[in-house]
């Protein structure tokens, strides 16, 4: 795949992640496309995918996990610190790479 192309499919994955915050399906394509594209990648676009990947897959648990936990008040708070934590991880993707820069510590349970 061409860099150029790899890099606008990065970014639009992150846009898609961002949108899917009010549009589930969104977030569904964005980790597909992250799926089928991460072979492909240049080293610092893989960073990436792999960021997209495992994100996604975090924020199934974190959200899972809230709505277990909304039977009891403290859910309700963790379902808004999840989709803190959803947003500021794709920010901050998106801001790396639009700078051409890689994710340091694409496992990070965080941020």
């Amino acid at each position: 795949m061409e860099d150029a192309a790899a890099v606008k499919m990065t970014k639009t994955i992150y846009v898609l992640y961002l949108i899917g915050f009010i549009f589930p399906i969104c977030t569904i394509i964005g980790v597909v496309f992250a799926y089928i594209y991460q072979d492909d990648a240049k080293d610092f676009l893989k960073s990436h995918f792999q960021y997209q990947i495992r994100g996604f897959w975090m924020y199934v648990l974190y959200y899972v996990i809230s709505l277990v936990l909304c039977l009891v008040i403290i859910g309700w708070f963790l379902l808004l610190l999840t989709a803190l934590w959803w947003i500021i991880r794709n920010a901050k993707g998106l801001r790396s790479v639009m700078k051409a820069q890689p994710i340091t510590n694409p496992s990070a349970w965080f941020f």
